[in-house]
């Protein structure tokens, strides 16, 4: 187990100095590094993960991340809080990310905080992109923000992380998966590039959907694909025709969101909840095909 957090904590150090949004990982990670999940009468390991495991059903995996709630133990969480695995994992990753910006710092001085760091904290882009804070960026462009103007686009942002992480944490593919859909449809600059960021997460979790290319799976492709060539429409006729449709094309923004946000909601509501962990109390079967020793 120790070599892996080391490997672990290697890696994501690597990947959060490239591409700082993975940092948005670090919580459900470290409950996954928790010896005891939750609770005294738990005591968790990761489990063998394979499609062949049967699955939860809806109700049952909402009445386990609701209960999961309502049982913690505040006194053991905190007790917990720091086990050897989130030191290591902390002081590994967050030395490699420091001990590279440090570097680069050194190479080509503020230029590299600000273009690398900084910059993603008081962006303001006033081009039209998919996200629906454009407009109001494009409107108040030429007055300065103020940082708390800035900063506040991301409460929505972070308020919705948390209670992703607070649910799905179990299921880390599930998580991360469902984390990243929601960091980019709330992020203050959408573009075509960010879908790539959670593509290439959804192969993690399609064997466990009850979504088929039948009804709700087309539904939700035709969904997206349809809220898509609706805002790229109006995009063509600002863009190229130079036609001042700026706000259908915002209108548009908040269509594709809530479309956005419908099928993340369709894929969580119809996920076969697995959590990657099994208990060491009784012999039962956790509902995933996991028997505790």
């Amino acid at each position: 187990m120790r070599g892996h957090v080391v490997e672990a904590a290697i890696w994501y150090g690597l990947v959060v100095h490239f591409r700082i949004y993975p940092i948005i990982y670090v919580l459900p990670i470290l409950i996954v590094l928790d010896e005891q999940y939750l609770t005294s009468s738990q005591s968790l390991r990761l489990s063998y993960w394979n499609t062949k495991q049967p699955r939860l059903s809806d109700s049952e995996s909402i009445f386990l991340c609701i209960k999961a709630i309502f049982r913690v133990n505040l006194g053991l969480v905190l007790k917990k809080l720091l086990n050897k695995h989130r030191i290591l994992f902390g002081m590994l990753s967050g030395g490699v990310f420091f001990l590279l910006t440090g570097i680069f710092y050194y190479l080509y001085g503020e230029k590299f905080l600000d273009e690398a760091l900084l910059y993603h904290l008081t962006r303001t882009d006033p081009r039209h992109n998919f996200s629906i804070y454009f407009y109001h960026i494009y409107l108040h462009h030429e007055h300065e923000f103020t940082l708390v103007e800035r900063l506040m686009a991301f409460l929505p942002q972070f308020s919705v992380q948390l209670v992703l992480v607070l649910f799905f944490a179990k299921d880390l593919p599930l998580c991360l998966f469902a984390q990243t859909v929601a960091f980019v449809a709330f992020n203050k600059v959408i573009t075509a590039q960010y879908f790539v960021w959670f593509f290439c997460l959804l192969p993690l979790i399609l064997p466990w959907t009850k979504l088929h290319l039948q009804w709700k799976g087309l539904v939700c492709i035709g969904l997206w694909v349809a809220a898509q060539i609706h805002w790229l429409s109006w995009a063509y006729l600002l863009e190229f025709k130079g036609i001042n449709v700026f706000v259908q094309l915002w209108l548009a923004s908040i269509v594709f969101l809530v479309a956005y946000t419908c099928v993340l909601i369709m894929i969580l509501v119809n996920h076969k909840f697995c959590p990657l962990f099994r208990q060491k109390v009784a012999i039962t079967d956790d509902g995933c095909g996991n028997k505790s020793d």
